[in-house]
């Protein structure tokens, strides 16, 4: 009879044993969510991805709880890591390789492209990239340590009024190099998307009126004391920082805030005053039918406006988000549908 006990307590202990074990290699990959916390912040803490986190917490909205337990992609480490890697050489002069931490902002930044151009080149339906994927690249690593035996040389256009692309070059670094917009460079180029090639010739002269984009009032196109915004470029604009981060209180494409990225992208063709989401809320006039270009207000977290988009049209608007960075959005999705306040037209 003891030894019938003795075993019993010893295979307690055993199994005992085992599921402290099994618990604790559980919580490896598991995390409980503090104050603070958003999908956005642990995704990048965790080296992952939002759409990676909700997938595998079935999560059907951006929303999270204290205290809620969340479950890390068996792909990410439990804890993040201290170490920062540096991101390898492309494997050729035109492929790039994922590595740890990498975003299609980040990716695309260090080669000079955008994020669209990089969605584009590698028929990507969404941001999401897995580490060791191999990505199609056009531009140069800005990440290698740069030449230094040779200052560069500023970009020239020849006697016909028109330049050859160069490795690393980009619409919107060829427009500001020959003071233009991209919406000129594109309009007597006849492209209509940004993406151009190494020894593409792009005509880059203003002489001919004809070129410059027309500037007749339209109701699409909300007027400034400070100038006439350009919708079609402002949405371009907008567009090319999908991707980018949030940020609390950013203005800059290291991060946003929802006011700041508009702040951001009306400042690149008027000079404007840096509003909070209230303050372009008391400045613009009301719209009942908003136009591509109109802002879109939102009541997120406390009374009045407390959140805000640019309306592209067809009942989409693109807004820095604080889980999801820039992005493009739908104002029939139940999150924000139920907390539309209205749209209005910039208009100081």
């Amino acid at each position: 009879m003891k030894k019938r006990q003795l075993a019993l307590s010893l295979g307690t202990i055993v199994g005992g044993t085992f599921l402290y074990q099994a618990s604790a290699e559980a919580s490896a990959s598991t995390v409980q969510v503090k104050a603070g916390d958003t999908l956005w912040s642990l995704s990048t803490k965790y080296h992952t991805t939002v759409e990676a986190l909700k997938s595998v917490n079935k999560l059907s909205s951006n929303t999270i709880h204290i205290g809620q337990t969340l479950s890390i992609p068996s792909a990410s480490t439990s804890q993040p890591s201290n170490k920062e890697e540096k991101p390898s050489a492309p494997a050729t002069g035109s492929t790039y390789k994922v590595q740890s931490g990498d975003t299609l902002w980040k990716v695309a930044t260090r080669f000079n492209m955008n994020v669209e151009e990089l969605k584009r080149l590698n028929a990507l339906s969404s941001n999401i990239i897995y580490i060791n994927q191999t990505l199609k690249v056009n531009g140069s690593n800005s990440a290698s340590t740069p030449t230094t035996s040779k200052p560069a040389e500023t970009p020239s256009k020849d006697a016909n009024g028109t330049y050859k692309v160069q490795r690393g070059d980009s619409l919107s670094k060829i427009a500001s190099t020959f003071h233009m917009s991209v919406s000129e460079l594109k309009q007597i180029n006849g492209l209509t998307s940004n993406t151009i090639y190494v020894n593409q010739q792009l005509k880059v002269s203003k002489s001919s009126q004809t070129t410059r984009p027309t500037k007749k009032t339209s109701t699409s196109t909300p007027s400034t004391s400070n100038g006439t915004l350009n919708v079609s470029q402002m949405i371009s604009d907008a567009k090319r920082y999908i991707g980018v981060p949030y940020k609390w209180g950013g203005t800059t494409p290291s991060g946003f805030d929802c006011s700041g990225f508009i702040y951001y992208v009306m400042k690149q063709q008027i000079s404007t005053t840096r509003y909070t989401t209230a303050g372009y809320w008391s400045v613009s006039t009301p719209v009942s039918n908003p136009q591509p270009g109109d802002l879109v207000f939102f009541n997120t977290y406390s009374s009045g406006p407390t959140h805000m988009g640019i309306y592209l049209g067809n009942r989409q608007f693109i807004h820095a988000g604080s889980s999801t960075g820039v992005t493009i959005a739908s104002l029939d999705n139940s999150y924000w549908s139920k907390r539309y306040l209205g749209a209005k037209r910039f208009s100081k």
